[in-house]
């Protein structure tokens, strides 16, 4: 097999890799400058059990500081939440068989864009006072829908090999660290503790299908199914701290109920009306 490198197809990678990094780098090179200016402060640190990140407040402060003119775009336009939240499935949509036909760096700048969508959706509901409860049933559970077509699409890329069972691996843990926070919630445990959280995770995949061209084609040639040695490492390292994270946060949760009240004093008065005749059961056995 011929596995000579064409210059075309070298310089093309070589300049979306230099045009992704420059269009992250650039800004973040200013917003550290108005940093030590004092003309922009930090979001605070959130404290245990209240969401902490592998990306802390400095990448947070600085990503919402860089969407800030897509947020003044979107509260002029006539765009209501949902319709952001819509959009963002569509996108996960095409992000999926972009992954998944291995076209990596336009899936890198897809899963950049939803995850931009993801965050105008809930700046919207908040900023023109749209918060509605099927509004964030709505987001959840679309949410849980583009991360499952996401590392889905990355199981079909990598069908048959092992990095299909790490993909799978992590589609199955970002979902229990997802529903470990809902279920807690609905038991009255409010929180987010562990450290790989979903904008986490897209970040690191985004990053990695970024760099995964220009590197996997200069080791690899220009073959026809790629191995993509960047994303692969990514997606193991996604594996193994979804799965701390969804321990940590299964295991915080636990200590949050073993003193809390029976299960029936965190449901609704209704459910505790159909159970009145029942034996109470601890949250402490669950």
């Amino acid at each position: 097999m011929n596995r000579v490198l064409t210059p075309p197809s070298v310089a093309g990678d070589l300049t979306y890799l230099i045009g992704f990094v420059a269009f992250f780098a650039v800004p973040f090179i200013v917003y550290l400058g108005l940093l030590w200016r004092g003309s922009i402060n930090l979001p605070p640190a959130k404290q245990k059990g209240a969401g902490r990140r592998l990306f802390g407040p400095l990448f947070i402060g600085y990503y919402y500081w860089m969407m800030s003119p897509v947020f003044r775009l979107a509260l002029s336009s006539e765009l209501k939440p949902n319709h952001v939240t819509v959009a963002t499935l569509a996108v996960a949509t095409v992000t999926a068989v972009s992954i998944g036909s291995g076209h990596v760096a336009l899936a890198s700048a897809l899963l950049i864009v939803g995850g931009s969508l993801d965050i105008v959706d809930g700046y919207l509901a908040r900023a023109k006072g749209m918060t509605t409860l099927g509004g964030a049933f709505l987001d959840s559970t679309v949410d849980r829908t583009c991360d499952g077509l996401v590392f889905g699409g990355c199981a079909v890329y990598y069908a048959g090999t092992p990095m299909m069972i790490v993909s799978l691996a992590v589609l199955i843990t970002s979902f229990t660290v997802s529903y470990a926070r809902a279920r807690g919630e609905a038991l009255g445990v409010f929180g987010s503790e562990g450290l790989m959280q979903r904008a986490d995770r897209l970040t690191v995949l985004g990053i990695a299908l970024a760099f995964s061209p220009f590197f996997g084609h200069r080791a690899e040639g220009f073959v026809a199914h790629p191995f993509y040695a960047v994303t692969a490492g990514s997606l193991c390292l996604l594996a193994v701290l979804s799965t701390v994270t969804a321990f940590t946060r299964i295991m915080w949760t636990l200590n949050q109920l073993k003193a809390s009240l029976p299960v029936e004093a965190a449901l609704p008065a209704s459910a505790r009306r159909a159970q009145d005749e029942r034996p109470v059961t601890r949250v402490v056995g669950l």
